[in-house]
């Protein structure tokens, strides 16, 4: 290459192939960047969304009856039934232990519980919600996000809900966010290896190219294409297997690609605790199998599993107990349905369970082997051992819509639940 340093082919060939490749990287790098950036942040704002909803629940589940006020000796409290959350850390500290969110309760503008400390460590109680929140979601009466709050100097992610009282005035708010900078330094990290996996490769590539432009191309091509699949949302697309098979720079890449590929796939597919597909997975699969029935009249049946008495195992052992039991009945319906089909959980303690290429006869024998296995064997937790049942209502595809054969099911299963539990109903 020295020797046509300066020379017009040498020019023209950087032109017609180094030029494009480097262009070429630097737009795939940029571009992955952007939509990797924009899709954690969606995926925190998503995240603060869902962790809100699950505060508003388990202060649901633990204190009965409505939001209300009470002015006493100037002040004003915030209750929930009769529980006073003024000044009450418990839950919003376990959360932030958990989960590393910052959980905030308001009394109308006023936070009355948070886990948001000073300098000094003192909590931020007493102090006043940003005049635009205030605006937007107390008076509001709206849910809001927020990319860019400012609360005792820490710029955050948030995420305000408004709470209102048995009148359907909004009498305060439930924050949760997350500090900008842990956000962005997580986000810097993350894309840390695709720009430098982008750098090598352009480096490389005007090296090799006068011998190997042609594949090279090509392979950067392939790796766009796939690239710009898992943006549009195809995380199964398959890779291409000689792109793979390299012992460059590329290929490692590309294999660093499909690792990014599968950690998507957990992160959009997965249901974290259980490890089993989630609810929109579920229902992804569900209507692949409705396809081939309609298309080859492969037969399938449909199972919605509730676990009996679980709230029981939450109030009497903890919520920890709780995890514990259903990713022990995740792993045991996983294991049984290998071969069979697939398992999603469905909501809470509600398991989807899809039988393909299986009649309703024998799903119904494989069903009782499960539920014969879940009743032999206890869940231990610590020193407590629990026998955990479980009721499921199992209904066959017949070609109708997703959710008529979901719903026949869901039918059977709160038959089950009301004739006595720890049954199948066919």
């Amino acid at each position: 290459m020295k020797q046509l340093k300066g020379s017009g082919f040498f020019r023209v060939l950087f032109k017609m192939n180094v030029l494009p490749i480097i262009l070429l990287t630097i737009v795939i790098t940029t571009f992955s960047a952007m939509r990797f950036a924009a899709s954690m942040r969606i995926e925190t704002k998503n995240g603060l969304v869902d962790l809100s909803h699950t505060v508003v629940t388990l202060y649901d589940k633990l204190y009965e009856g409505d939001y209300h006020t009470e002015v006493k000796d100037g002040g004003i409290l915030l209750w929930k039934g009769d529980h006073l959350l003024n000044g009450d850390f418990e839950i919003p500290d376990s959360i932030k232990e958990r989960t590393g969110i910052d959980i905030t309760i308001f009394c109308r503008n006023t936070r009355v519980s948070t886990t948001i400390r000073k300098g000094n460590g003192e909590r931020v109680t007493g102090t006043i919600a940003n005049e635009t929140v205030v605006d937007d979601v107390l008076y509001g009466g709206h849910a809001q996000f927020y990319s860019s709050t400012m609360v005792e100097g820490v710029r955050y992610f948030s995420y305000y809900e408004p709470l209102f009282d048995a009148k359907g005035v909004c009498i305060g708010m439930i924050f949760v966010g997350k500090p900008s900078a842990e956000v962005e330094g997580l986000l810097r990290s993350s894309l840390s290896p695709i720009i430098l996996f982008g750098l090598l490769t352009m480096l490389i590539a005007c090296f090799v190219t006068i011998r190997f432009s042609g594949r090279l191309v090509n392979a950067i091509r392939k790796m766009e294409l796939f690239l710009v699949g898992i943006e549009r949302g195809e995380l199964h697309e398959e890779f291409d297997q000689e792109v793979l098979e390299r012992k460059d720079e590329l290929g490692e890449m590309s294999r660093y690609l499909i690792k990014m590929q599968q950690s998507l796939q957990k992160l959009v597919e997965q249901d974290l605790l259980t490890g089993l597909y989630n609810r929109r997975s579920g229902e992804k699969i569900l209507k692949h199998v409705c396809e081939d029935y309609a298309k080859h009249g492969t037969p399938f049946c449909v199972a919605i599993g509730d676990v009996d008495h679980f709230k029981n195992v939450n109030d009497t052992y903890g919520h920890e107990c709780g995890d514990v039991a259903l990713t022990e009945l995740s792993a045991r319906m996983k294991e049984h349905m290998r071969g069979h089909g697939f398992v999603a959980r469905w909501g809470g303690e509600e398991m989807l369970l899809v039988y393909n290429g299986i009649h309703l006869d024998r799903a119904a024998s494989f069903m009782q082997e499960l539920l014969e296995a879940i009743r032999s064997k206890p869940i231990v937790y610590g020193d407590v051992e629990l026998n955990i049942t479980m009721t499921f209502g199992l209904a066959e595809g017949n070609g109708g819509k997703i959710e008529h054969i979901v719903r026949d099911a869901d039918e059977k299963l709160y038959r089950g639940k009301n004739s006595g539990r720890n049954q199948i109903v066919v």
